[in-house]
């Protein structure tokens, strides 16, 4: 088993594109269409960890993105015709109970779809708590740009210009 399947569930790695050091979801605990819920552990190898204290509360959002973006890889894979990109737009009301994660603990990180705005603006509430808990330490909703992902027949926007001065 390789460093990074030790550490991160496999599936993810087929679901979103981040990769170590940026990945930070360790294990899908549930999926569909429009939820998601993954865990993320705590610890030394954890990126953004201070030794005394864990890790700043700030990187919720971004363990909050890739949870939502489990959502766009499930349905890219169920229907890879409507396959679509994410990106974060930016987030409103994050609001933390605490200024960090505990160091050795596991979070339970879920989003739920929100509403969408046409095809390409879409809203995910999320929320982080200890997976040991029922308390709620961490709660945002995102904004996500969704559009179409390139196919591979499709030229790129550098692949356009080159032809174009041939």
């Amino acid at each position: 088993m390789s460093d990074i399947t030790a550490r991160f569930e496999p599936k993810i790695l087929e679901l979103i594109p981040h990769r170590p050091p940026m990945l930070l979801i360790n294990k899908i605990l549930s999926l569909s269409d429009k939820t998601s819920s993954a865990e993320v552990i705590i610890d030394q190898q954890t990126p953004f960890f201070e030794t005394n204290s864990g890790v700043p509360a700030a990187i919720g959002i971004e363990f909050m993105g890739q949870t939502a973006a489990l959502i766009a890889g499930h349905q890219a894979l169920n229907n890879p015709a409507e396959a679509k990109l994410g990106f974060l737009l930016g987030t409103r009301k994050y609001q933390s109970t605490v200024a960090y994660f505990k160091k050795d603990s596991v979070l339970e990180v879920s989003c739920i779809e929100g509403a969408m705005v046409g095809e390409t603006l879409a809203s995910f509430n999320c929320e982080i708590r200890y997976k040991d808990s029922s308390e709620i330490i961490a709660t945002a909703s995102l904004s996500v740009l969704r559009k179409p992902a390139e196919s591979p027949e499709k030229p790129t926007f550098a692949e356009k210009n080159t032809n174009d001065n041939i």
